[in-house]
């Protein structure tokens, strides 16, 4: 967790309840909050043409949403959507500043969250050529080495949410993990993507 719980509410942080496909912020709109996520998923969208979507990122309970934006004079770029129930707590521009001025030890952290997201976004967007195996191996590595599959290597992921974050089409990714499986890089238990 970014910012301690204790420390955003006695800065006067709220908590918003978000269900399933509810917006915390839509692109081209003003920033005036940071967002921390107590519990829940949330997915860092862009909309494209023919109403497709391109995922960047999905945070999950302890990261932050859209922080970056909060150190610009720019409207958001991107979409905050709720993937499930989702607690998260809202506090004003203001009073974020505030806490980053007297809390030395928070701006590092928020540096190294935000060195972090460069990191992916260069390894995910650094991938023009490759072919949607080598996209999807890059991807599936990545979400092992941040520890953001389960114990057993098993995707959290549906193969829409891969299709998105790698920018291909969902009859694309299925076709791809099945080559994979054939060549022993995945396995499919019960429906389910488990990298080995």
């Amino acid at each position: 967790m970014l910012i301690r719980e204790d420390l955003l509410l006695s800065s006067g942080a709220k908590i918003g309840t978000y269900t399933k496909g509810q917006f915390i912020f839509k692109e081209n709109t003003e920033v005036h909050s940071y967002f921390q996520i107590l519990t829940g998923k949330v997915k860092i969208v862009s909309h494209q043409k023919k109403g497709r979507e391109f995922i960047h990122n999905i945070p999950t309970s302890g990261d932050c949403l859209g922080e970056i934006f909060l150190f610009l004079q720019h409207q958001y770029s991107v979409s905050a959507v709720a993937m499930e129930k989702s607690s998260i707590f809202i506090l004003e521009r203001s009073n974020f500043a505030l806490i980053l001025k007297n809390n030395p030890d928070i701006l590092l952290q928020l540096y190294k969250c935000m060195a972090e997201n460069m990191h992916y976004n260069y390894l995910m967007n650094g991938q023009n050529v490759e072919t949607p195996a080598e996209k999807t191996i890059k991807l599936l590595q990545y979400l092992k080495n941040s520890n953001q599959l389960t114990a057993s290597n098993q995707v959290l992921l549906s193969r829409q949410e891969i299709a998105s974050l790698t920018g291909l089409r969902v009859e694309t990714i299925i076709r791809t993990v099945k080559y994979l499986q054939s060549i022993g890089t995945v396995t499919i238990v019960n429906g389910k993507i488990i990298f080995e």
